[in-house]
């Protein structure tokens, strides 16, 4: 089954739900769940320290699938370390300020990572295929092997210096306003390419497979080149 939990900024609602935290652990038929801490409206009452507990107390079962957690200002809870969540194949966090790390989930396929500022550090997971990183400020690097990546959109990631370098079965890539990256290249299987506020880029070239590219406001774009299966330019 599936679980969402809205405003959980709001102190009574995480006392609660911290009392009913076992059973949640519990309740092995829930495969996805939905942890946000937004207040419609108002602004959370709580402490960093208070959402961290409230977080560290609703440990989610070991077969869980989907987990999203939004709009928290506390601390990595513990149980996100527990390398037995097997099952879990799609992760978003979302506007999570103080979440430094993500380790690896072999079993992880889909990562959506929204306005995590602190966010330094992405551990190789192999499996990955849709990748989507916004808002993440301290994030460098991407691990340098992901062999099943397909689709990957990077935004507003001001540090970011480099992109995965074994990434052979990437076919959509789209990057706005990521000015740290100096070159986009060894992309041999990448049909679909978006670039928009990107001034540090100057070339593009050498992209076999490439079939449709969009570039908007690159404005120190000079060259265009080796795209012989290039349908749409925009």
């Amino acid at each position: 089954g599936e679980l969402s939990i809205q405003g959980l900024g709001g102190t009574r609602k995480a006392i609660d739900c911290a009392r009913n935290a076992q059973l949640l652990k519990e309740k092995h038929g829930i495969i996805s769940l939905e942890f946000y801490f937004g207040i419609t409206g108002g602004v959370s009452e709580q402490s960093n320290d208070e959402q961290s507990g409230a977080l560290e107390a609703l440990e989610p079962p070991l077969g869980l699938e989907c987990l999203e957690i939004g709009d928290y200002i506390g601390k990595m809870p513990v149980w996100h370390l527990n390398t037995e969540y097997t099952k879990l194949h799609s992760l978003k966090l979302e506007r999570c300020h103080l979440w430094e790390k993500l380790i690896s989930i072999n079993s992880l396929k889909v990562l959506n990572v929204i306005n995590c500022p602190a966010l330094c550090e992405i551990d190789s997971t192999p499996a990955f295929e849709p990748l989507k990183v916004e808002e993440c400020c301290s994030l460098e690097q991407f691990p340098h092997h992901m062999p099943a990546l397909k689709w990957l959109d990077v935004a507003l990631c001001d540090s970011l210096e480099q992109l995965p370098d074994h990434r052979p079965a990437l076919k959509s890539l789209m990057v706005w306003a990521c000015d740290g990256l100096k070159a986009l290249v060894n992309m041999p299987a990448l049909e679909s390419l978006e670039v928009s506020y990107y001034d540090c880029i100057e070339h593009l070239h050498d992209m076999a497979a490439l079939k449709s590219l969009m570039v908007r406001k690159c404005d120190r774009l000079k060259t265009l080149a080796d795209m012989p299966a290039l349908e749409s330019l925009e």
